[in-house]
């Protein structure tokens, strides 16, 4: 997961006259229609499934899942993903009707994600165990008392979940060897704790599962293979007596290098990896 700046609102979600806000006030009008202790007809959200969210979303992330960084237009199809959950939230362990219904056309709220990444579902993690991970209708909170309820309340919860539009998530995620993350030491206080963020991240969004572990950890041996062909190149550039030998070799490790940088480039999937790798090596990103 990297940091990723959000871009203007599509037109479709902006405006008092767009779809989106007729679509908000719809739902707050369904929602607040429904009559105490009886099931309410599920309200039918489909703006943010418009085509111009979909592409806006696929050019801002690159074709690639806001949190795991997979192109999963090379591998599967995406979910447009609300980060607060729209239709119901799961509290303390239960479902909870309704879900964050006024958000559902909300830019700021939507994100693509890969499927393993939003749908909770078994998987098999690094360590060989299996279990359940995805994010689907979860959205922990620092303090459950705080918890934004509806569309008129202010908003003081605090997210567990770390969303690369908002939070800057290399400060809560340690990427380390053979693919594997962390979440990063930070300070509370006087104490140095490892990032709650970054803990129920790895967690919710399946940071650790097997298949994904192993991708990242081919993106480093290349991107390692790349940085050591070009290094090599430059102590023999250096080593180098003859001007004319030199000067070759010079050209030779200036072009290993920009491939080496290519690893770097803004649709590249894994960019966290590569970033981290790089900085490791001493070299800016």
């Amino acid at each position: 997961m990297i940091r990723v700046q959000r871009s203007a609102t599509p037109s479709v979600l902006n405006g008092a006259q767009s779809a989106g806000q007729d679509e908000t006030r719809r739902a707050i009008a369904h929602v607040l229609s429904a009559l105490p202790g009886t099931p309410s007809t599920p309200f039918e959200y489909s703006v943010y499934k418009d085509p111009q969210i979909v592409e806006a979303l696929r050019t801002l992330f690159h074709k690639k899942c806001a949190y795991c960084e997979f192109n999963y237009a090379a591998g599967g199809p995406e979910d447009i993903e609300h980060f607060r959950p729209k239709g119901a939230v799961i509290i303390n362990g239960k479902m909870s009707k309704p879900g964050y219904y006024w958000l559902a056309a909300d830019w700021d709220n939507l994100l693509p994600s890969c499927i393993d990444c939003n749908r909770k579902r078994g998987k098999t993690f690094a360590d060989d165990s299996t279990g359940m991970s995805g994010k689907a209708n979860l959205f922990p909170v620092v303090n459950e008392t705080l918890r934004w309820r509806n569309h008129a309340a202010q908003k003081n919860e605090v997210a567990l979940l770390l969303n690369p539009c908002v939070d800057n998530p290399e400060q809560h995620l340690e990427f380390l060897a053979e693919g594997l993350v962390r979440p990063r030491t930070i300070q509370i206080a006087a104490n140095l704790v490892p990032s709650p963020q970054g803990q129920v991240s790895i967690e919710v969004y399946g940071l650790l599962r097997r298949d994904l572990v192993e991708q990242r950890q081919l993106k480093e041996k290349r991107v390692k293979a790349a940085l050591e062909q070009a290094l090599k190149a430059i102590e023999m550039m250096r080593q180098a007596d003859n001007p004319a030998l030199k000067q070759d070799l010079k050209e030779h490790a200036r072009q290993l290098l920009e491939d080496a940088k290519s690893h770097l480039a803004p649709n590249e999937p894994f960019l966290a990896v590569a970033r981290t790798i790089f900085k490791n090596y001493g070299l800016g990103c």
